[in-house]
Parts: C-alpha cells; structure tokens; sequence
C-alpha cells in the first residue's frame, strides 16, 4: 500500500502528539475540583484500561460495571463505508502499523489489525437502551463523509428511540457545527486536548474558548484532564448555555455538574 506524505506527516504528528503526552504526564486528576463539585462518571472508549480501547469487551464491560453511568466510543468509516468502533484514523499508534481505515475495507482492516474492530451496528445493538451514550465522530477530513456520517447517527438513534439519550461530539469544530445547526435539539460537545487558556493565565484566552464553542453551537465543552490546571477561570467564565467534561487517556470521562448531565 502506498502512503501518501500526507499520511506520512500524519504519522509524523501522531508521533510528536505521543512525545508532548509524555511531557504533560502530570495531569491533574479530577478530584482536583474539589470535593463540592459533583460529577458524572463515564467510560471513555469503554472499560478501556481492563480491556484494548472501542473493543467489544471493554463495551461489554462497560455496560455491565455500575460505576459507569455513560460509555463513549468512535466511530468512523472503513473503505467501503462500513463504520467501525475506533479512535484513531490509522493503525499507528495502537499496532505501529501504516495503515489508514479510510484505505482499506472492512474485511482487509480486520485481516490486518491484531484486534478484532467491531462494527457500530453490533455494538449499538448490544446497548441497545441500557446506558446513554456519548458517541463521537472522529472525521478523517473528508467533510462530505463527515456529513453522511453524521445525518445516519442522528436517524440511526432516532430510529433506536435513543436521540435524547446521546450526546454527540467531534474534535471537528466543523462537524459540531453542522450537527448544530442542522439537529438543533441534538446535544453536541466540542473536544479539546489543551488548550492555551490553561497555559496563559489570561481570563481573555478563556473567554475566547467559550466564545469558540459557543459559536458552533455546542453544550459542552470536553477538555484533556490537564485543563484543570485552570479550572478556576474556566468556573468563573463558563456561560449557562455551555456545560463542561473531562476526559483522560485512561477509562474515565466526567460531566462536571450534577445538572448538566444531556439525559
């Protein structure tokens, strides 16, 4: 398979994002908040610390494991448009493979990778109505695909009587956006690793981060744990209409707020 140079400084960035992790290994945990502010626990690409991240098992237990009160997971397109439970856009990280899903079918993906991927159907059916979601489209740059993906999500949970139980969310402000405004009465949440406010303690940054998001049309801002370095400003700024998460590179997610929970 030929890798463009595209994909080749895609591999060169997920590299450099892995080394920046490293540095920023200190992450505040959530407790940091304090023991006043309420949260909501959910399992972040499912029981993923137990099992390999968007698998079946860790979905399955996360699912059967009380102490999650909602399950997030990926989803994206293979080739040949199937959409599959997986964070990553490539094979990179998990396996040191350069294999990009956009490039291969479904049934080359699962010849290639040494873990079982499963497909969204199977694991929505799986699910079913036993615990909210927090499901998010992970774009591959493609905003036509980005679109189609996401107008049969919102009729897919539609049909599955799930709408109002599911947030949806995007590292892609433009994905967020058009989920806005095209499913105004979807809950949507906009996703950050760090962000600059949390570095320069300057109230403006904060401000200017809300205002970003609030200008796609998003409920929730979702922040890296690290971004609770500058908890305080983002307390003192945050507007009524925005509610906050955290999220970690672990198992754990958190709805900051027990009124700002979208179910």
């Amino acid at each position: 398979m030929i890798v463009t140079k595209r994909k080749q400084r895609i591999s060169m960035v997920i590299m450099a994002i892995i080394v920046i992790g490293l540095y920023l290994s200190q992450v505040p945990q959530i407790t940091a908040l304090g023991s006043d502010v309420p949260v909501v626990y959910g399992a972040h690409r499912g029981s993923s610390v137990k099992y390999m991240e968007n698998s079946m098992d860790a979905l399955k237990e996360a699912l059967n494991d009380d102490k999650y009160e909602f399950i997030e997971f990926d989803i994206q397109y293979t080739k040949d448009k199937k959409i599959v439970i997986y964070h990553d856009t490539s094979l990179v990280r998990l396996e040191q493979k350069q294999v990009w899903l956009e490039d291969v079918t479904y049934e080359e993906l699962q010849e290639i990778s040494d873990y079982d991927i499963p497909l969204y159907e199977d694991v929505m059916d799986l699910i079913g109505k036993d615990k909210i979601l927090n499901v998010e489209i992970k774009s591959q740059g493609n905003y036509e695909y980005d679109m189609e993906l996401a107008n049969f999500l919102i009729k897919d949970l539609e049909d599955r009587e799930i709408l109002d139980d599911t947030l949806v969310s995007s590292v892609s402000g433009k994905v967020v956006q058009y989920l806005s405004e095209t499913y105004p009465d979807v809950k949507t949440g906009k996703i950050y690793w760090v962000v600059k406010s949390t570095y320069f303690n300057i109230d403006q940054f904060t401000e200017d981060l809300y205002n970003t998001v609030d200008s796609m049309g998003a409920d929730y801002l979702m922040l890296h744990g690290h971004n609770i370095r500058n908890y305080k400003s983002l307390k003192e700024h945050k507007p009524d209409n925005i509610d906050l998460a955290f999220w970690y590179f672990d198992d754990s997610m958190y709805i900051v707020g027990e009124d700002s929970k979208w179910w």
